[in-house]
């Protein structure tokens, strides 16, 4: 019985790790970010968008982000989210992961 009890344990937090791993966005080091291997999104406001605009981004906020993915975003590519925080981040990811199943990174702009 305590092996049944053991296995379902292991079983659950297999799962559990494995979401957690798939559902957050993977951090992006790569420094050429211009847009020719991957799709840059900006999910910052527009204010702060446009006070420290990232080059080559689309600006997108994240309360318009699913509605931008069913209407108008076509991206094949991995995607590039720029974010403040990586709460913010990890959300779009599930979004963008919901919408198209491409590869998300994150980038926080200094």
């Amino acid at each position: 019985m305590e092996f049944v009890y053991g296995s379902a344990i292991l079983l659950f937090l297999t799962t559990l790790f494995y979401y957690a791993r798939k559902s957050s966005p993977k951090p992006y080091f790569t420094q050429s970010a211009s847009g020719e291997d991957v799709c840059v999104i900006d999910i910052r406001d527009y204010i702060i968008a446009h006070r420290s605009p990232y080059p080559g981004a689309e600006n997108i906020p994240l309360n318009y982000l699913p509605r931008a993915l069913k209407e108008r975003f076509d991206c094949t590519k991995d995607i590039l989210v720029i974010s403040d925080n990586k709460r913010a981040a990890r959300m779009a990811a599930r979004m963008i992961r919901k919408k198209k199943r491409n590869a998300v990174y994150y980038m926080q702009p200094e």
